[in-house]
């Protein structure tokens, strides 16, 4: 785990994947890193933090942020007092609003042990974004899980420790979901495609469509190739319809044929030639 001491200025190698205006001048960066940064307590602004001036930054930022509070999201909502080339996961949001977050859940940090706030926070992240100028009745915000409290709890949700079948499957499912996204980009970007393929293993995992992966902390209410679709919509940027889908099909295809899917996850369906 990387020190996470706020006057850590060790560079995280992150590259820039996204840039969305949010007006006024702020904006919303989406970056992947190869170290996990985060800060140990709130920024002395952190629009978590009940006492901070609302109307800081404009609405539009915290509807592009939303989804990062979405049930098994795994982009992070990042400290405003970072940069895009020393990125820091927000203090604030792993405290109130990661508790759903699959990249927190899986990667860490222990909120319980290496998070603190002394200062009052926001329940959730609907709370803050309202509080902010976004419509309670605004779509962006009507997927987001409201978290349970750390600071008030003895401990965080427990997620059991995948067995070593579990782990196996994990780790091979891993090894084909990367090719498969080097071979559809035609370059390997090293440790953000490692980083890319252990995220939808886990989202796999998580629905319970990985054979073996019996201790994950959700129902299979997807199938798998819509969790792949979803996921290559999201980390594209845009919806491009049958390509999609037909990519979706290709490596959901290729983890059943290793027999990496539960019986009950296998969607019988000819690939296009």
């Amino acid at each position: 785990m990387p020190n996470p001491t706020d006057d850590d200025a060790t560079p995280t190698g992150a590259d820039i994947l996204a840039v969305q205006d949010g007006a006024d001048g702020w904006g919303v960066i989406t970056v992947a890193a190869s170290a996990d940064a985060y800060r140990a307590s709130p920024c002395a602004r952190c629009p978590w933090l009940r006492d901070s001036p609302v109307g800081a930054f404009p609405p539009d930022v915290f509807r592009h942020a939303a989804r990062t509070t979405y049930d098994l999201a795994t982009h992070k909502f990042g400290c405003h007092s970072s940069t895009p080339e020393q990125p820091k996961t927000c203090a604030g949001f792993l405290l109130r609003g990661a508790a759903h977050n699959l990249s927190v859940r899986l990667y860490g940090p222990d909120v319980t042990t290496a998070v603190t706030s002394d200062r009052p926070l926001y329940d959730n992240y609907r709370e803050m974004a309202i509080a902010n100028g976004v419509d309670p009745e605004d779509p962006s915000i009507a997927p987001c899980r409201d978290s349970r409290s750390y600071l008030d709890e003895t401990a965080a949700p427990s997620t059991p420790e995948p067995s070593p079948p579990a782990q196996l499957t994990l780790a091979r499912a891993t090894r084909i979901i990367r090719d498969f996204i080097v071979a559809s980009v035609g370059a390997d970007h090293g440790d953000e495609m490692t980083s890319q393929a252990r995220f939808l293993a886990g989202r796999l995992a998580a629905h319970g469509l990985l054979a073996h992966a019996t201790t994950a902390p959700y129902a299979a209410v997807e199938t798998p190739r819509a969790v792949i679709r979803a996921f290559i919509v999201d980390s594209v940027g845009e919806d491009t319809g049958d390509d999609m889908t037909e990519q979706a099909e290709q490596l959901r295809h290729q983890l059943a044929a290793a027999g990496l899917l539960t019986s009950a996850a296998d969607e019988p369906s000819p690939i296009t030639p």
